[in-house]
């Protein structure tokens, strides 16, 4: 049986042979912010905004493994805080390049993608599993109603 701490220090290692610049939510998006710099109408055409959520699962769901947001404590930190929300909210409000034609930018719905993909499931599980336990036998808090 994993103990959390077992899990815990087991998700340190899961990037640990991955280049830094592939594994850091913070470089990847600088680099797909230069790309779209240089190149604003092929970048659009690319619909990167619409992947990028999709690559970042993985590197948001590490951060995300002993977050709680229903206990108190240093497991519930607020979102905001995190790493990965303030890179990828730094890059969903950056600036489009003048040069591009285009009115709309589909970077700007980066950040409510991720938490639509990745934070509600999360969510989601918590708050399943919490209904779940409040249900069995012994537990008073919720049978009460």
């Amino acid at each position: 049986i994993l103990s959390i701490d077992n899990v815990l220090e087991e998700s340190k290692k899961i990037f640990e042979d991955v280049h830094a610049d592939v594994c850091d939510i913070r470089k990847i998006l600088l680099k797909f912010q230069e790309r779209k710099e240089k190149f604003p109408d092929s970048y659009c055409d690319a619909y990167i905004g619409f992947c990028l959520p999709k690559l970042l699962n993985p590197l948001v769901r590490v951060q995300l493994i002993n977050w709680s947001p229903l206990e108190e404590g240093q497991n519930s930190t607020d979102l905001k805080e995190m790493p990965w929300f303030r890179a990828v909210e730094g890059f969903s409000d950056a600036k489009k390049p003048s040069e591009s034609k285009r009115d709309d930018d589909p970077d700007e719905e980066v950040l409510p993608r991720v938490i639509e993909k990745t934070i509600l499931p999360k969510i989601t599980g918590i708050l399943r599993l919490s209904w779940e336990r409040s249900l069995q036998p012994g537990n008073e808090t919720l049978n009460k109603w």
